[in-house]
């Protein structure tokens, strides 16, 4: 039982990243009349994608910044 609210926890962000993309893309009003289906689809896809993106690119950033902190807090010896 304590590892269900684990699996929920890590499946929580998946879909609400995808709830957000499909949102954004239902919003959209220059869709494709010959293949709505398709072009929805390839619209979530690149949102999602975007998204990703985004997340990592903050992650590295944070990752620099913990980085040059540790590294600075290293190189002041008492």
């Amino acid at each position: 039982m304590t590892k269900l609210p684990l699996i929920l926890a890590a499946l929580l962000p998946l879909c609400l990243t995808s709830a957000c993309a499909e949102l954004a893309c239902s919003a959209r009003t220059d869709v494709d009349p010959y293949d709505p289906l398709l072009d929805k689809q390839r619209c979530v896809e690149q949102v999602e994608k975007n998204m990703a993106d985004k997340e990592r690119a903050k992650r590295e950033a944070e990752n620099k910044r913990v980085k040059a902190a540790l590294a600075d807090a290293m190189s002041k010896k008492p």
